[in-house]
């Protein structure tokens, strides 16, 4: 299995195509590198070499008790690119992993070649950590098989099916044959805390590079007055709205997410679009 291994901890990703301009895929709160479905395929195939990482405290990388900041996450991604020897790369990132990433090309100027913020509100919050931690009490974990936990979720959400498969996607067995989280329910509380603590606005005026924000046309994550006040504040960006799509842009409508997505990387690669028609079925 592909592991960056680095002085601040071992990092797993999956790794798609061999050449081309680098993309890294950063996820979202609770997710993991897997959760990106087609994306990663079609982008390869369209000529970029992708990566997709697990975050600190997701999947299989590591899950230590400290080191959730902002700031932690996006050291995170500059010590992979260091390891993996990535000069430049086109930073993509959903939700949590756009203020990753946003934070991430703050810093690191001149190693990101563009940024991808994929629905991610840059509002306060300084008590939202607390829903995670209520809704991570009212489950039983680990459970001691498979058929436990469906039993649980089909009881929890026996009229949502669409919220039973979300979460079941969440869970895998672990080394004791038991299902369990795929995450730190610890990481992940911390990560929401101390992102979410005060508005993040300003990191704006910090990103050197081109910048995408992608907004779902029926996502209230992002409103449409924060919208407009992001527009105005992104120095050298554009918004773009993908119709038919919820927070999960990429999932709910991936066709519209990659026909915007795709031209805005290969421009800001000084590429050619070859296969901008390869989109999943």
């Amino acid at each position: 299995m592909p592991f960056v291994q680095a002085y601040r901890g071992r990092f797993f990703y999956s790794e798609y195509g061999s050449m081309g301009p680098v993309v890294y895929l950063l996820h979202g709160l609770t997710a993991k590198n897997q959760d990106w479905e087609v994306v990663p395929d079609i982008l390869a195939k369209t000529g970029f070499h992708v990566y997709a990482f697990d975050m600190r405290g997701h999947g299989q990388s590591d899950k230590p008790e400290e080191g959730y900041a902002p700031e932690d996450h996006a050291r995170d991604i500059e010590v992979c690119a260091q390891t993996l020897s990535h000069s430049r790369i086109h930073v993509v990132g959903h939700s949590t992993g756009g203020r990753n990433a946003l934070v991430f090309a703050g810093l690191y100027p001149e190693r990101a070649w563009s940024l991808t913020v994929v629905d991610q509100t840059l509002t306060a919050d300084p008590l939202s950590y607390q829903k995670y931690l209520a809704r991570y009490q009212d489950y039983p974990t680990p459970f001691a098989n498979e058929n436990s936990l469906e039993k649980f979720l089909k009881k929890k959400f026996k009229k949502d099916q669409q919220r039973y498969f979300y979460y079941k996607g969440q869970f895998g067995r672990n080394e004791k044959g038991q299902w369990d989280w795929n995450f730190s329910p610890q990481a992940a509380w911390k990560t929401q805390k101390l992102g979410r603590e005060k508005e993040s606005y300003d990191l704006l005026a910090k990103v050197q590079c081109p910048m995408l924000f992608i907004k779902g046309g029926d996502s209230y994550y992002v409103t449409p007055e924060e919208a407009e006040k992001i527009t105005k504040l992104m120095p050298h960006g554009q918004l773009v709205v993908v119709p038919n799509a919820e927070h999960a842009v990429f999932r709910d409508n991936p066709e519209g997410f990659l026909r915007v997505l795709v031209p805005f990387l290969f421009k800001q690669s000084q590429g050619k679009l070859f296969a901008l028609d390869e989109q999943p079925g």
